[in-house]
């Protein structure tokens, strides 16, 4: 039997009714210094943080590290980590961000396996537009909110995110170059989904174009990542139909032709089921109306 995954898995809509969660990082305040340590987890969406001053400790993928003054570090949607507390004096920012808000050429990036995706300490110099463009946002968020301000605050924390990539992008690869054979096979899946989710929805039909059996990719898939080949799927799939829903004037019958479904009300169904809303619901929150 496959093993039974027991790293708990946290959703970004559980903790906020946005796409995004920002936060002002400053232990002056009690509450945020003597919290407790958050024990591993995986999440899905990004984690991006940014140390101005002190330090912090974090587990990833079972690497301890140690953040110092002006570094910039980030986790991965399936990353399995935990937090293990900050200095007295440390202040910086922390935001938690859905992966459909991330232009595809900066998650490229991101997500390139090879690419070292340990801390960077930076100058001051390059760190203060980062922090320059979430203190903005943040500004933005505590003001009354509009549909003109939620996408000043998207394009700020995009902004931030292409700061952010343009500094990995330049890195060298790893030490060997290589990565483990479930690894391997992990990232080809995910970039045949990016690829092909339009045509292939299908399980079956990514392990029989990689040569796999269904068993067995699905059980690399989720040891690697914390979730199974449906997941990643329907996540490729939600997070387009997010993008067209948002930024097009298609309708929902439109948009589940241009994602492969004839059939728009199941595609309703399964934007609901995975998103918490439908199709038009969403447009409605995030545009201001709805179908």
């Amino acid at each position: 039997m496959p093993k039974r995954n027991t790293i708990p898995v946290h959703k970004l809509q559980e903790h906020t009714d946005q796409r995004y969660h920002l936060e002002r990082v400053d232990c002056e305040n009690d509450k945020i210094r003597n919290s407790a340590p958050i024990d591993a987890h995986r999440d899905d969406h990004y984690i991006f943080m940014v140390l101005e001053k002190g330090w912090s400790r974090m587990m990833v993928d079972f690497q301890q590290y140690e953040y110092r003054a002006n570094t910039i570090n980030f986790v991965l949607p399936g990353q399995v980590h935990d937090f293990q507390g900050m200095g007295d004096e440390t202040i910086g920012w922390y935001l938690a961000m859905e992966p459909g808000l991330i232009p595809d050429l900066f998650r490229a990036v991101l997500e390139d396996p090879l690419l070292h995706q340990k801390p960077l300490i930076l100058e001051e110099v390059v760190i203060e537009p980062m922090a320059q463009c979430l203190k903005l946002a943040h500004m933005l968020r505590r003001q009354q909110e509009s549909v003109y301000s939620r996408q000043c605050i998207f394009s700020l924390l995009g902004s931030f995110v292409g700061l952010i990539a343009d500094c990995y992008a330049g890195r060298p690869l790893a030490a060997d170059g290589k990565l483990s054979r479930p690894k391997m096979i992990t990232l080809e899946f995910r970039q045949m989904v990016t690829q092909r989710f339009r045509t292939m929805k299908s399980p079956g039909d990514y392990a029989e174009a990689m040569h796999l059996s269904l068993s067995y990719l699905n059980e690399i898939v989720k040891e690697t990542t914390g979730f199974p080949v449906s997941y990643w799927i329907q996540q490729e799939v939600i997070l387009e139909a997010k993008r067209l829903l948002y930024y097009s004037q298609c309708s929902v019958k439109e948009i589940a032709f241009e994602l492969g479904y004839e059939d728009h009300t199941y595609f309703s169904r399964l934007f609901k089921k995975q998103a918490g809303q439908t199709p038009g619901e969403f447009r409605g929150e995030y545009r201001g109306y709805r179908e």
